[in-house]
């Protein structure tokens, strides 16, 4: 998220009042900045990692697309471990709920699980009409109640036939796409209004613009609500913070009320590169083209500029109440680093 930056948002808990009985406070406490950051370097030139998850500051965990051989990266609380399973590759989907059910999507459509000391293959999705496609992505609210999303081939080379699966009674469905189009990259309920919310990436491949595009799910029909070119700049996103979806809809951070989108901040700052993670709406992160940018409810300022620049990006964060782990990669020098801030 979808995810950590930003604005705030005016989420504001209401509490019962005998004098003022519609009176709004606010006791959310702006998030940190002063946080002691290390940096560690991932063992493998040879991959891409995507995705970010973990149950605690001593349990974080990051997928890579490439080379099997060192396809998943644990974090034990000392040091960043490889694994291989065989079979275990083209990985990018990562969710969990808790240390010994964690679940990971490849490229061919299989998910596997891990339960707290192996990974097993769960189920290998299949999507009427195509044989193969990919997993760009997992989330869920319970166990018994997970999205799967991404893409299938199309006939002008893209991955735009969209792709949405759903874990439920313990039975997997294929929910009917056809009134969208790109590969579907986040998809989540949004507690606010019980809505479901995604993303799309939609690759014109020459014959049109590159897009992404946001959709809404309610009551089984999907509806686009916005679309912009895939730039950066203008590209749009979503991220899940503290239970409720936020929109990044090019330099603008919006929320959803009442089937409208309500902003949140205008992100002024032209490096700003449309990818936000948070644990709160006064505890954002905002992902800038040369560095990590916090959002307290109030201003915006800079926790650490990155070494190298252009082309560096974050890819993924795990959030804790005293510790914020970053998936950054350099596409210069195709380092993979962790970023690790510690609040004392």
């Amino acid at each position: 998220m979808k995810n950590i930056f930003l604005l705030v948002i005016i989420t504001l808990l209401l509490f019962s009042s005998c004098d003022s009985p519609t009176e709004f406070i606010d006791n959310i406490v702006p998030g940190r900045r002063d946080y002691n950051w290390t940096v560690d370097t991932l063992d493998a030139p040879d991959n891409f990692y995507y995705g970010m998850w973990g149950s605690s500051p001593t349990d974080v965990w990051t997928v890579s697309a490439s080379n099997w051989e060192k396809s998943i990266y644990h974090f034990n609380g000392d040091n960043w471990v490889s694994s291989q399973v065989i079979g275990l590759f083209g990985l990018k989907g990562l969710c969990g709920f808790s240390a010994d059910n964690i679940y990971v999507g490849a490229d061919n459509g299989a998910i596997w699980r891990f339960n707290g000391n192996t990974w097993n293959l769960s189920v290998k999705l299949k999507k009427e009409g195509t044989d193969y496609f990919v997993i760009q992505n997992i989330w869920g609210e319970s166990p018994n109640d997970i999205y799967v999303v991404g893409g299938s081939p199309d006939s002008i080379g893209g991955f735009n036939n969209s792709v949405i699966a759903h874990f439920l009674n313990n039975k997997w469905t294929m929910l009917n796409t056809d009134d969208i189009i790109g590969i579907v990259g986040n998809l989540f309920k949004n507690n606010f209004d019980s809505n479901i919310y995604l993303n799309t990436y939609r690759v014109g491949n020459g014959l049109y613009y590159d897009s992404t595009l946001i959709y809404e799910y309610k009551q089984g029909i999907l509806k686009q609500l916005y679309s912009s070119v895939w730039t950066k700049g203008t590209q749009s996103d979503l991220s899940l913070i503290d239970g409720e979806v936020y929109f990044v809809l090019g330099n603008r951070i919006a929320i959803r009320r009442n089937n409208q989108f309500q902003t949140v901040l205008n992100v002024n700052n032209p490096n700003f590169y449309q990818r936000i993670w948070g644990r709160n709406s006064k505890d954002i992160f905002l992902l800038m083209t040369d560095g990590l940018v916090h959002y307290n409810g109030n201003d915006l300022e800079y926790l650490f500029y990155f070494k190298v620049t252009p082309a560096t990006q974050i890819y993924g964060a795990a959030l804790f109440p005293k510790e914020a782990f970053f998936l950054v990669y350099e596409a210069q020098t195709r380092q993979k680093l962790i970023y690790h801030g510690k609040l004392d």
